[in-house]
């Protein structure tokens, strides 16, 4: 069965389920209106909008290979709880006793067995008779081979030996696979490494042999792929829906920001007009998510052309290029502002870790092997590393930083970013680690 057929099945199971609680309710209270009427069609709609998106942030619509049933009906009954919790309380808001509703307490009762039932049996069924695809892949061997590879299909074999930078990429865009399995002897890992992170920029999942484990325990987020002896290597642990509200999130306060900080944003433009010439707004190249460059965008606070004679470099501390009103801009990290509408454009995030120069990638991705891997996720106005580090002025603070950036994407999360957003603040207030 397809993925996408499962999904369409559990979540109709769910809107069954749901919609006949919701009527069982409606019929057994006082309410003196037809249960087919444009009120209760509507209420319908709107509590199944409700508890559908509760169902997706608890994790409730993953793959039957993704899941153990017992946690599913854990995650289940979370959600359930949550739910009960919050349309009682907004009942209370909006003066509705539910509490003496003839129908509520029965009804939620019956969905609650309800759906622990039909999960239950259909995710049984789903597991017991209903096999996942398996997953084309591209061997690429250093050493010791295996016999099978259950769960996957082979499409072709390659010697790590073979391999280069210029002709990676190009194995994987003309051939139709999933991913790739990296069968190794656990020597040349700095050249296994530098594999993985030209990977890494691409769509397909990476898989590693056993020799392999102690080098990817140490740099990435694994998971253990069933019944194989491969673990699979996770460099975005966000789910799409996590994703999702990640994005929306950002919209909302790129949005909301702006709003409220439209006359300092005018007070800034102002002042930087009449302290030197040149424009406001400073452009700059940036390499974003999977390596696509975009447009930043900065409040100037250096001369204008300031890197004319001497190409691109980091900013020093008391740099002279920087102007009167950069000195009072910087510390606070007042430049960094316009960013706001790189967040709205999609090109950053409000939390992730902050773009660089395609001059400085191209260089430090020779120097360090796993630096591709912070472009697995979008760039961000601010991010762990500059929360716990000061600007980039030297080779050991970019690596100290990108041991912090591997570190958030790890542990990716939308409370670890609410927790960096306001750390962000106090970094900022207390003028640390700017110059």
């Amino acid at each position: 069965m397809s993925r996408k057929n499962e999904l369409l099945i559990t979540i109709a199971g769910d809107i069954l389920l749901l919609s006949t609680a919701y009527f069982v309710s409606w019929r057994a209270s006082a309410i003196n209106a037809s249960a087919i009427g444009w009120h209760a069609l509507l209420g319908n709609l709107l509590l199944l909008c409700f508890w559908l998106f509760l169902f997706q942030t608890f994790n409730l619509y993953e793959s039957r290979i993704h899941i153990e049933i017992m946690n599913e009906v854990s995650h289940l009954i979370k959600a359930l709880s949550l739910g009960i919790i919050i349309l009682v309380a907004i009942a209370f808001i909006i003066n509705i006793d539910f509490i003496k509703a003839q129908g509520f307490i029965p009804s939620y009762i019956i969905m609650l067995i309800s759906l622990m039932i039909w999960r239950f049996f259909w995710r049984g069924l789903v597991g017991e008779y209903f096999k996942p695809r398996r997953g084309k892949v591209l061997i690429f061997q250093n050493g010791d081979l295996f016999e099978k590879y259950d769960g996957f299909d082979v499409v072709e074999r390659f010697k790590i030996d073979s391999l280069n930078p210029s002709i990676s990429k190009d194995i994987l865009e003309t051939r139709d696979i999933d991913g790739i399995v990296i069968e190794s002897n656990g020597k040349r890992q700095e050249e296994i490494l530098n594999i993985m992170s030209q990977f890494a920029e691409t769509k397909y999942e990476i898989y590693v042999s056993p020799k392999l484990y102690p080098m990817v325990y140490s740099y990435f987020l694994i998971k253990k792929v069933p019944d194989s002896p491969f673990l699979k290597i996770i460099f975005y642990p966000l789910s799409n829906w996590d994703r999702f509200l990640k994005r929306t999130m950002d919209i909302f306060l790129a949005l909301t920001s702006l709003l409220i900080l439209s006359p300092i944003l005018f007070i800034i433009s102002f002042f930087i007009k009449m302290d030197t010439p040149g424009p406001v707004l400073y452009r700059q190249k940036r390499v974003g998510f999977r390596g696509k460059k975009f447009t930043l965008f900065k409040f100037r606070s250096m001369i204008s052309d300031a890197e004319r004679h001497t190409g691109p470099v980091w900013a020093e501390k008391n740099d002279r290029r920087i102007t009167r009103i950069g000195r009072i801009l910087r510390p606070f990290r007042l430049d960094e502002l316009p960013q706001l509408f790189n967040v709205l454009r999609g090109d950053m995030s409000f939390v992730g870790p902050r773009p660089e120069r395609p001059h400085f990638v191209a260089h430090l991705k020779k120097e360090i092997p796993l630096y591709n891997l912070r472009l697995n996720v979008p760039p961000g106005v601010t991010g762990l590393a500059q929360v716990k580090h000061n600007y980039d002025q030297t080779l050991e603070d970019v690596k100290r930083k990108l041991e912090y950036d591997l570190e958030y994407i790890n542990t990716i999360s939308l409370r670890l970013d609410l927790k960096i957003f306001l750390k962000t603040v106090l970094t900022v207030l207390k003028k640390e680690g700017a110059h």
